[in-house]
């Protein structure tokens, strides 16, 4: 459990060097660590390893891509920058499983540092999240399609797959045929925009080969997916602690211990083997306190036999 400061920026030595650093290298000097916390301060100041590479890496640019993807991310933190294995288990590693959501040895050291940059660490204090007050369909995805239906000239189709995409070799104006649901359908269309998952496409390309002439060779039958499980725990409620910051609400009925190691935030990322679990190697979590996020979890009044605490 970490949080960020909001004090003087030279009011220690370790603040003072934060201050000069972009993020995240400025994380892991100026974050409160847990008392119990195995990082040292030398696995804190072995972050300065990485601003070679963050600061040469450029987002925009092709050839940094180029050079940073064929490195591993584990490779570029502990063997090139030379960040701690404490800090890069303890900081880097539960990042890694929640953005690019793969091990830092099967993930690039280019989608590594460019998933830091654009979700959470862009700028000081940039990581945040939003939580959505309602379902997401019924708030957000609802609304979107009846703005898009509205329009006149688009079809939305659900519980439709599609099955593969050919150009109509016969005909003049350059159309495609897409064939939907195994060809239950057969759609013609002037173009196809592909704004699907890497395993989707690959299993496309696989069945259209003419996509590969229309956007040439992308190895798409390698991608290899991401599953993300939601799960709701309803736990008996425990004494409320109150007082707690990041949140809609400051109040929860989690156990003690649980509500002090997310006193600055009801949301907290954990890397792989939770619970010490082996089979969970590969698997990263954010978990999310619902009474101080949503309100109807939130404790109202005097906690009742109604009041349940919720993790998600």
């Amino acid at each position: 459990s970490t949080s960020s400061k909001q004090s003087n920026p030279f009011s220690s030595p370790l603040e003072s060097l934060a201050a000069l650093l972009p993020p995240p290298l400025d994380v892991a000097l100026v974050s409160e660590f847990d008392p119990s916390s195995p990082l040292t301060i030398v696995d804190r100041v072995s972050a300065v390893g990485l601003l070679g590479a963050w600061a040469d890496f450029g987002q925009e640019d092709k050839a940094s891509w180029d050079i940073y993807n064929k490195v591993s991310a584990e490779e570029l933190f502990l063997e090139k920058s030379g960040v701690t294995k404490s800090l890069y288990d303890e900081l880097v590693q539960p990042l890694l499983h929640v953005l690019p959501m793969c091990p830092g040895y099967d993930c690039s050291a280019a989608a590594g540092l460019s998933c830091f940059h654009v979700f959470a660490l862009q700028s000081k204090g940039a990581f945040d999240v939003r939580w959505c007050r309602g379902g997401i369909t019924k708030m957000i995805f609802d609304p979107w399609a009846k703005q898009l239906l509205g329009r006149g000239n688009v079809d939305i189709r659900g519980s439709s797959k599609v099955s593969s995409v050919a150009r109509i070799s016969d005909n003049e104006t350059n159309e495609f045929e897409v064939v939907v649901n195994d060809g239950q359908e057969n759609i013609t269309c002037d173009g196809v925009i592909f704004a699907v998952g890497g395993v989707s496409m690959g299993k496309i390309v696989a069945a259209s080969p003419e996509t590969n002439e229309l956007m040439g060779s992308q190895g798409f039958e390698r991608s290899r997916g991401v599953t993300c499980v939601a799960v709701r725990l309803f736990l008996k409620p425990d004494e409320t602690t109150k007082g707690l910051l990041g949140g809609k609400h400051d109040s929860t009925q989690l156990p003690p211990d649980m509500a002090r190691a997310m006193k600055d935030t009801p949301v907290i990322v954990c890397g792989p083997e939770i619970g010490s679990i082996p089979e969970l190697k590969e698997t990263g979590f954010c978990i999310y306190d619902l009474q101080r996020m949503q309100d109807q979890f939130a404790i109202s009044g005097a906690p009742s036999s109604s009041n349940v605490a919720v993790l998600e």
